[in-house]
């Protein structure tokens, strides 16, 4: 049950992966595979993303489908008519933008308006009318004066980890300080991809590459992501009461946990939430940690 970590494939960093062009050819992506598995993989409704999704998930939906939309017209010769469908769905489903009961995805108001910007750049016309698009800037304005007022450490990285959408705002210099030993931006192959469109950046390269062959041609929303699961599973084992029928199972999770921390694994030390769940779950179970991690 600890072993194997399964991923889910994330339609949205897959198409950012799509974007890469080829370094021998600009006018070629590097990894056609993830191209045609955003061919291979738009749901009857005209969107990219999971399918049979929960309806309040309806900005994750618009925000995977217009990165796919963007991956296809970036290459043109292909997916014409998938990028009409696309648009219908972005059409239907945006009045969603406003709706207070839909689950917004991390930095929504600012990834999706700077796709939009993007797709208005490359004079792709969006079923989109004035209003709509003031209203999506008005949200994305809003937001990045919020973090630039706080000028916090935690606001600047926030920002870094939403380079992809962030155009002419990105400093990709100070953005790649956050770049991980695994060549990655955040462990996020759509940062990851956006670094190596801008910068040819060839540890981010040597990261896409090593996800394609682990994961095929479409890539998971975050990588790795192990140490993470593996705590969420003895923390949901313990709250439902049944964790002594996995003590041995659960001792071994958090002897390496506890080993890693002490050796400053990127993917505890570097992820708040990562960092905080080790911390706890250690806690708890006796192991001396120190509150100054």
């Amino acid at each position: 049950m600890f072993d194997k970590i399964e991923l889910s494939v994330s339609a949205y960093d897959t198409a950012w992966v799509a974007m890469v062009p080829s370094p021998d050819s600009p006018h070629a992506p590097l990894f056609p595979g993830s191209l045609n598995w955003l061919l291979d993989n738009q749901l009857d409704d005209g969107s990219w993303g999971l399918p049979h999704r929960d309806p309040s998930l309806t900005k994750d939906a618009l925000s995977s489908t217009l990165a796919s939309i963007l991956a296809l017209k970036r290459w043109g010769v292909v997916g014409k008519g998938q990028v009409k469908k696309g648009l219908h769905f972005i059409e239907s489903n945006f009045g969603s933008i406003n709706d207070e009961k839909q689950r917004s995805p991390v930095g929504f108001d600012i990834i999706f308006p700077g796709m939009v910007q993007h797709a208005m750049d490359m004079e792709l016309a969006l079923p989109l009318t004035s209003r709509d698009l003031d209203t999506i800037f008005l949200h994305r304005d809003l937001e990045l004066e919020r973090c630039f007022r706080s000028n916090s450490k935690g606001s600047k990285a926030y920002l870094a980890s939403l380079s992809e959408a962030m155009g002419d705002l990105s400093d990709w210099k100070t953005i790649m300080n956050y770049q991980r030993k695994n060549g990655s931006l955040f462990n996020s192959p759509s940062t990851s991809a956006a670094a190596l469109i801008h910068l040819q950046d060839t540890s981010c390269l040597a990261y896409l590459e090593m996800l394609l062959r682990k994961y095929g041609d479409g890539v998971p929303t975050i990588y790795p992501l192990d140490i993470y699961t593996r705590l969420c599973m003895v923390d949901n084992l313990g709250k439902m009461g049944i964790d002594r029928y996995f003590n041995k199972e659960i001792k071994r999770v958090l002897d390496e946990t506890n080993r890693q921390l002490l050796q400053g694994d990127e993917e505890i030390i570097l992820d708040l939430t990562t960092c905080a769940l080790a911390f706890r779950l250690l806690r708890i179970s006796g192991y001396d940690v120190s509150s100054g991690i």
